[in-house]
């Protein structure tokens, strides 16, 4: 009778290795986890000529294998060695990180060879009574395998296996070195390689419990014990060398630099979060709190459970040099991370990574959150007005999510090891844990309005003050408030005002208190009242000031907003240009001495395109955000309010075959006004004009002063025509001439012109559409007074 039975491709191992885990990362700290698993205080990687296909070393100091182990464990494909028992290490009880028997074929994705070389501890393999205590030194070439065998049960060739002499007393351990790596590593891809190796392990920082140098109070979790071990555990360190050496640890500093302390404790059936500012954050601002709530757990029994150490930070990092610093660090180390009984689990936490929702929500800035807390929790901080327009993104957290074995029973890794399947399990951790971030989101903005209210209560005293006297003049009480309320000026939003019909009525004020005042024959007691209204009239001018400078920056703002679809559009572009650019570049060091001509021309002209997309946003930022942009109003000639527009439009006009006529009187000036605002109206008006054109069309601007002094500017267009009789409709908000939506110029939101008329009327002016000379469809008009006088 035949022989029916199951046989194994030895193409099995190129599809185990190279499929098991999606990056060279993951499968070295596969490796590293196995040493971890065997008992290892320590082990050492070290990478030799990474940039050309070298060698990579991984040495422990654990049980290593005799044999008979090496036979019936490594040899053997998704075996069962370490599901039997406790699925405990044997010295050190550490709950093992790996039962499916293939984590060595790691090996094969990094590598065509690989050598192993392994001394067994005497004393772990007498207690498991093992006859033979001699190690084992194996060669394997993964090419030979593959290719000079057809099945595995039948594979010799490509692997050879020597038993060693019995191992010397209090020696023992595993030596694996990887060599004909697969893959050359270059700088950018070693840096990554790198970043990623050295967060497998999370950083002692954020392990330990905080110090009194970093916090006031009691953390929630104290010292985090990230791995399930026994209680004579020494540790375990990976020391990297060579190639695979960094450079000094930033965590410290960076530490010291955030503001908030975020905890978790998702471990019992209430889940308890314990936020608190830093030690060096409170100090500067006396008034932040510390808050701890509750909430039920979603799944007590079932999980997950975990713990969590999470610091937040307000604002940038600096600019001098330790700064930038600082800011590569935390932009390979920050992030939110997951480690899995001490082991990181990827990609979470790493860069353009986004589990937990908090770059979507900075870039959408949510009115409000939807916290579920326990009854008792929730009146402990009531949601804040606007609390979401707080909300950051992930590089402004760093911090670790500590998951054991049994808390985690309930997840379900991805196949090739990275990640957790997205089901409801793994939705109540992303829930726990956002939760957390956004009570710090909340009581950052509870901490911004007990601020705010704080300086309007030191304002009111100083102007009470100030009224209260006979003399005028500050006392030294007076002088510090009044420069402690203006050094938090900038932190202090200021409330809306009326529309501007205020400051003629002050400044009449001003000059009649100012006549008054030199009267000779003012009584004394007059001439105190008067002091006091001419202080009162001053700060009310300040205020006013302050008002119309945070008015004008908004509407600028909201300009610059309309126009965010168009700078996502040319960054791709330039995304793009650069990439060609590199390429390019990539290709010359190869090339022939005639191909290198050709290859430089065209990096000329790569080169030149990217340098132009570079120029045209670089200008408009410059024109609407720059600090000339807002300084000071001045007159401006009407050539140079179009030119920065055209510029940012020229690209969009030239490929929509749009032909663009500029008629503008080069004596012609604007009133006062700042060149931000004027930007944004140009800006907003050619836009509209463009995407009413499509292509082929015709557009022409012109500008003139008439006989009454008035700037006129006109820009008409060959595009959709604008019934005059229900023009007036287009400046509501949310009206849009916009028939379909462009990458380039954005999408139509009816808020262009409506912004357009909100500047334009702050002088005096006034916009509208008008009839269009003879060969074009529509026709906007502006007219501003030669003063800019307000309204």
């Amino acid at each position: 009778m035949d022989d029916f039975r199951f046989t194994v491709d030895t193409h099995l191992f190129r599809e185990l290795g190279e499929l098991l885990v999606g990056r060279d990362s993951t499968a070295l700290i596969e490796l590293i986890k196995n040493a971890y698993d065997a008992d290892a205080t320590r082990v050492q990687v070290r990478g030799v000529d990474l940039a050309k296909s070298g060698t990579i070393e991984i040495i422990d100091d654990g049980n290593g294998m005799t044999g008979e182990v090496f036979k019936g464990a490594f040899l053997r494909i998704a075996g069962r060695y370490k599901e039997g028992g406790s699925r405990r290490s044997p010295l050190y009880g550490r709950r093992y990180t790996g039962a499916k028997g293939v984590g060595r074929l790691s090996a094969h994705k990094l590598a065509r060879r690989l050598e192993v070389t392994s001394v067994p501890n005497a004393d772990v393999f007498n207690a498991e009574h093992i006859e033979s205590l001699a190690g084992v030194r194996a060669q394997i070439d993964w090419d030979a395998l593959e290719n000079l065998n057809e099945t595995l049960d039948t594979a010799t060739n490509g692997l050879k296996v020597e038993v060693l002499a019995s191992p010397a007393q209090g020696f023992s351990g595993t030596t694996l070195k990887l060599s004909s790596l697969k893959s050359s590593w270059q700088t950018a891809q070693l840096n990554r390689f790198l970043d990623e190796l050295h967060s497998a392990r999370p950083a002692p920082e954020l392990v330990s419990a905080p110090g009194r140098n970093i916090v006031s109070e009691d953390t929630l979790i104290g010292e985090v014990q990230p791995s399930s071990t026994g209680p004579n555990d020494p540790g375990f360190q990976i020391i990297t060398e060579g190639d695979l050496h960094t450079g000094e640890s930033l965590w410290a500093e960076l530490i010291s630099r955030s503001h908030w302390l975020l905890e978790i404790d998702a471990t019992g059936p209430l889940v308890q979060y314990s936020i608190q500012p830093t030690r060096a954050y409170s100090e500067r601002l006396s008034d932040s709190r510390s808050y701890v709530f509750t909430r039920a757990h979603p799944a007590p029994s079932a999980g997950p459970r975990f713990k969590a150490r999470i610091y937040a930070r307000e604002g940038s990092l600096g600019t001098k040099n330790r700064a930038s610093e600082l800011i590569r660090f935390n932009s390979r180390r920050g992030g939110v991370r997951v480690y899995l009984e001490g082991f990181r689990v990827l990609p979470y936490g790493g860069r353009r990574d986004d589990w937990l929702g908090l770059d979507r929500d900075y870039a959408r800035k949510p009115r409000t959150f939807e916290i579920d807390l326990a009854e008792a929790s929730s009146s402990v901080l009531l949601p804040q007005e606007n609390e979401g327009f707080l909300s950051q993104g992930n590089d402004q957290y760093f911090g670790a999510v500590f998951l054991t074995a049994d808390g985690a029973e309930s997840l379900r890794p991805v196949v090739n090891r990275e990640g957790f399947v997205e089901d409801e399990s793994f939705e109540v951790l992303r829930d726990l844990t956002r939760t957390g971030i956004d009570l710090v989101t909340r009581a950052r903005a509870a901490n911004l309005r007990e601020r705010q209210a704080r300086d309007e209560a030191e304002e009111e005293v100083y102007l009470q003050s100030r009224l209260a006297q006979g003399n005028p003049q500050d006392s030294e009480d007076e002088t510090q408030a009044k420069s402690a309320a203006e050094e938090r000026a900038d932190q202090t939003p200021t409330p809306d005002r009326p529309k501007s019909t205020v400051k003629r009525p002050l400044i009449t004020a001003r000059q009649e208190l100012t006549i008054l005042g030199d009267t000779p024959n003012l009584p004394q007691e007059a001439r105190v009242q008067v002091e006091r209204a001419q202080v009162a009239v001053e700060l009310a001018e300040s205020r006013e000031r302050a008002w119309d400078e945070e008015r004008t920056m908004l509407r600028v703002l909201a300009g610059v907003g309309l126009q965010f679809a168009a700078f996502v559009h040319e960054i791709n572009g330039i995304l793009g240009q650069a990439n060609t650019v590199r390429e390019l570049a990539n290709f010359l060091v190869s090339a022939s001495p005639m191909e290198r001509r050709q290859i430089l021309s065209q990096l000329s002209d790569a080169v030149d395109q990217l340098v132009q997309s570079l120029a045209r946003q670089s200008s408009y930022l410059t024109d609407v955000v720059g600090p000339d942009a807002r300084r000071r109003r001045r007159r401006m000639r009407l050539p140079e309010i179009v030119s920065s527009s055209t510029q940012l439009l020229s690209k969009t006009i030239r490929e929509r075959g749009i032909h663009l006529t500029l008629d503008l009187e080069s004596r012609a000036k604007t009133p006062p006004m700042f060149p931000a605002e004027m930007t944004v109206i140009m800006t907003n008006l050619l836009t509209n004009a463009v995407k009413a054109i499509g292509d082929n069309g015709k557009l022409i601007v012109s500008g003139y002063e008439d006989g009454t002094g008035n700037t006129i500017i006109r820009v008409e267009n060959t595009g959709n025509r604008v019934d005059l009789a229900d023009s007036e409709r287009w400046f509501q908000p949310f009206e849009s001439t916009t028939t379909e939506i462009d990458v380039v110029l954005g999408q139509g939101l009816g808020l262009g012109l409506p912004i357009t008329r909100r500047i334009i009327e702050e002088y005096g002016g006034k916009i509208y559409f008008t009839k269009p000379t003879a060969g074009f469809a529509t026709a906007v008009q502006i007219s501003l007074p030669p003063r800019g006088v307000k309204a």
